[in-house]
């Protein structure tokens, strides 16, 4: 697994690129790459993708096979060094905010009601029976 910042990835996948042509004489392929980096090709893969999008790397296309090159090092400069955190952690912490505060909020409530047993008794009925839990229609 490579390191979790673009920019470190960036230099180690441009690294392995200049290595692989050094000791085999022509451009790597994605498994080439793979095997200098012990790294799956779906993660180079997916690494390379966003390398040429940025214009550092090119891929040369010759019917199945496809090859890397360096384009234009300098640009990793350019790159967040920080680790971006994955938008699923983001949503997580989101929701496990949403979640206290609303515990919250039943507490202050089940606080200011004083019988706290019965309420608990209502709650455990309506988990166990959850058409309880069905508003009437005022209209009804």
């Amino acid at each position: 697994m490579l390191p979790g910042d673009l920019y470190s990835q960036a230099h180690l996948f441009v690294s392995a690129i200049r290595i692989h042509e050094h000791l085999h004489l022509q451009p790597p392929s994605l498994r080439g790459l793979a095997d200098t980096l012990r790294v799956s090709e779906e993660e180079l893969s997916r690494i390379s993708r966003r390398l040429e999008e940025q214009g550092i790397i090119s891929v040369v296309v010759s019917g199945a096979d496809a090859r890397f090159a360096v384009r234009d090092h300098r640009l990793i400069e350019d790159l967040p060094r920080a680790v971006e955190a994955p938008r699923m952690e983001e949503e997580i912490t989101q929701f496990k905010s949403r979640q206290e505060t609303r515990f919250r909020g039943i507490e202050e409530s089940l606080a200011k009601k004083g019988d706290k047993s019965a309420v608990f008794s209502e709650l455990e009925k309506a988990m166990k029976d959850p058409s309880l839990l069905k508003k009437k229609n005022p209209l009804d």
